[in-house]
């Protein structure tokens, strides 16, 4: 067994919180290899990458996330970042205090998600993030609410607050803590403006096959894709994919709805419960099949108003909908993307 990642590196990073954590990392590492230091980085979700210096591999995983997906056959490195990949506060703990032993600690955002295992409102998902800190020397937060910073100071040796430079661009905190990070490390910071500019571009409604829309079915959290509908503006018709083993997600979207948290002007649902979900939001159920993709293209150009496609990424009509968008599979990388075959596109 090879020896985990926290003996082969002199300065360790683990990164949690809610979204943006795979972005971060990625960040991080790319910005100290451009400055000639020797870095790897792990990162989780549904295809886990291992950057070794510029050299990017797509991990192999059969079944379930486990956390013995970390212990990697890495040599010794000046820097070690790694998303931290657990979804309970147990999860989370032995990641930090077995697998990394970080002696930094990066907390994107609190937001409402993995509601089960971490607590039915922010307030109680900060407290689950919060009690995994005890390995590290410092915590760096992204989380713009006053409240919530305080319920993470109280387990943190020493945490501080990092500012959005747009609190109402989503995912803007995330280069704004990478840049402070660097400095930390004695490191030159980043241009932040450009990292935001690049996001600002990616940040606008697309159009194709005759309907305009946005991809969020990676977002699965109501704060997320509450924050990114304000910014797109456009009162848009809402598609959420629902799954049987997420039910807790569905919970949290349902209240995203009925308390009136995005401005939309409808909202239509498949997976499991699709039923019951809409029937109390007053929304369209459809099959869980390329047919009822091929209904939801049907009834976004019949009413002529933008589709946000959030909730989940695993799902038929969203699988069918993205092909038929022209929507393929990759992961953002610091050297371009892979594609769903493992190739690299170098960018």
């Amino acid at each position: 067994m090879a020896d985990p990642p926290w003996k082969l590196a002199d300065v360790r990073v683990t990164v949690q919180g809610t979204r943006g954590k795979t972005s971060l990392a990625i960040i991080l590492h790319g910005e100290v290899t451009s400055r000639g230091r020797s870095s790897f980085c792990k990162t989780t979700g549904a295809s886990p990458l291992l950057c070794v210096g510029r050299r990017v591999t797509r991990m192999r995983r059969e079944g379930p996330v486990r956390l013995y997906e970390n212990l990697l056959e890495v040599g010794r490195s000046d820097y070690c970042v790694m998303e931290n990949q657990g979804v309970s506060p147990y999860t989370m703990r032995v990641f930090n205090e077995v697998f990394v032993r970080p002696q930094i600690i990066a907390v994107t955002n609190v937001r409402l998600d993995h509601v089960e295992e971490m607590g039915r409102n922010r307030d109680r998902i900060a407290r689950s993030m919060a009690s995994t800190f005890s390995s590290s020397e410092v915590v760096f937060s992204g989380e713009g609410d006053p409240h919530l910073n305080d319920v993470l100071r109280r387990e943190a040796r020493k945490l501080i607050e990092v500012n959005s430079p747009d609190p109402d661009m989503p995912g803007s905190e995330i280069p704004a803590l990478a840049d402070e990070i660097l400095r930390y490390l004695g490191l030159d910071g980043l241009d932040v403006g450009v990292y935001l500019r690049r996001m600002r571009a990616q940040l606008k409604w697309r159009g194709a096959s005759g309907v305009t829309f946005f991809d969020a079915s990676k977002v699965n959290d109501p704060d997320s894709a509450s924050l990114l509908v304000r910014w797109l503006g456009g009162k848009p018709l809402i598609f959420i994919q629902l799954r049987r083993d997420r039910p807790g997600r569905t919970w949290a979207f349902l209240r995203m709805i009925r308390e009136g948290r995005v401005d939309h002007s409808g909202v239509l649902v498949s997976g499991d419960w699709s039923e019951e979900f809409a029937r109390r939001v007053g929304g369209i159920s459809l099959p869980d099949s390329c047919g009822g993709a091929m209904r939801l293209l049907e009834e976004v150009r019949r009413r002529g108003r933008p589709l946000f496609i959030t909730g989940n990424r695993r799902g038929a009509v969203v699988d069918c909908l993205l092909r038929r968008l022209g929507v393929r599979e990759s992961i953002p990388t610091i050297l371009g993307k892979i594609g769903e075959d493992g190739s690299v596109s170098l960018g």
